[in-house]
């Protein structure tokens, strides 16, 4: 891959590219600025102690006013962004040429299809990944202004939606988009496909993971009934003291009071939290990032594929 050829592939999407990188600096700026003004208020984990001090009440308000109006549209902008770009990005990137008729022209000119294939692709796959990723970045810090009790390192708190599982998930939505865009050869048609297909696979990919991780989930005795901050929850028992678990409505049936209506846990029962415990939050997200990849990489094959094989629209 030549510098002509990048300059080509620039000059081919600069429009998108421009527009969504100055959109993703501005966003990511927003978010930056959003968590150093929840830093601002003081509201910390020395708040979270139980101890309802006035000045912990007083940074509460401020705290949570930001919290509940200014970061949530951050976030939904900066979280949908990146999925935008890859398909934007990718949907167009044969089908146009498709599209307009110009694939003839350098397909005869191409050393090979697949090499023009490549071309084109790779450098909007850095694109794509490289902005995205930015915008994980921000909301990691985002998030853990927001959550000034967890430790986001260990936190399922986001999964999914920063760092680089969020980068994973919008190039796989770019590699969609390409072969689709080559199968279909239109661009409207493409781009909705893609929308289409790019959420239900992420959709269906993260029901799966989601399902993968609960069989990973351990009990932990918690005071809070939720496991730790950051820990990944999945249900609630109790352990009775001879070491049965139970469920709530066990617990109800088994201690009625006088007027008939449930009363509270046996004595010597701990409560219970089915979790997947935080620290696990690293390698769960280097293994669906593995596994977008390992997609991504299956769809291009099948757009380059696709390429090779047909005629010039």
């Amino acid at each position: 891959m030549t510098l002509f050829d990048l300059r080509i592939a620039f000059r081919l999407h600069r429009f998108e590219v421009i527009g969504f990188a100055v959109l993703v600096a501005l966003l990511s700026i927003a978010a930056v600025i959003t968590a150093a003004q929840l830093d601002a208020t003081g509201y910390g984990a020395h708040c979270y102690d139980g101890t309802q001090t006035p000045a912990c009440e007083a940074m509460g308000r401020a705290f949570y006013g930001l919290e509940q109006t200014q970061a949530p549209m951050v976030q939904g902008i900066l979280v949908m962004l990146p999925f935008l770009l890859g398909a934007l990005v990718g949907a167009p990137l044969v089908a146009r040429e498709l599209e307009r008729g110009t694939s003839r022209l350098a397909w005869s000119l191409a050393p090979s299809r697949v090499r023009w294939f490549v071309v084109r692709v790779v450098p909007g796959l850095v694109v794509v990944f490289g902005l995205a990723f930015v915008a994980g970045v921000a909301m990691d810090r985002l998030l853990a202004a927001a959550e000034p009790n967890t430790d986001m390192t260990n936190a399922f708190a986001g999964f999914g939606s920063r760092g680089v599982a969020l980068a994973a998930r919008a190039t796989f939505v770019f590699a969609v988009g390409v072969t689709i865009g080559a199968v279909m050869g239109r661009m409207l048609p493409a781009l909705v496909m893609t929308a289409v297909i790019g959420s239900v696979g992420i959709a269906g990919g993260s029901y799966v993971h989601g399902k993968w991780l609960a069989s990973e989930a351990v009990w932990v005795v918690t005071d809070s009934g939720t496991g730790n901050p950051g820990d990944l929850y999945f249900d609630q028992r109790f352990r009775l003291a001879g070491g049965r678990i139970v469920t709530w409505d066990d617990v109800y049936a088994m201690t009625p009071t006088t007027d008939g209506s449930p009363g509270g846990p046996p004595p010597g029962s701990q409560m219970l939290a089915l979790v997947v415990p935080g620290t696990r939050y690293g390698f769960a997200e280097a293994r669906e990032t593995a596994a977008l990849a390992g997609a991504s990489l299956v769809a291009l094959g099948i757009g380059a594929f696709t390429v090779r094989r047909r005629r010039p629209g």
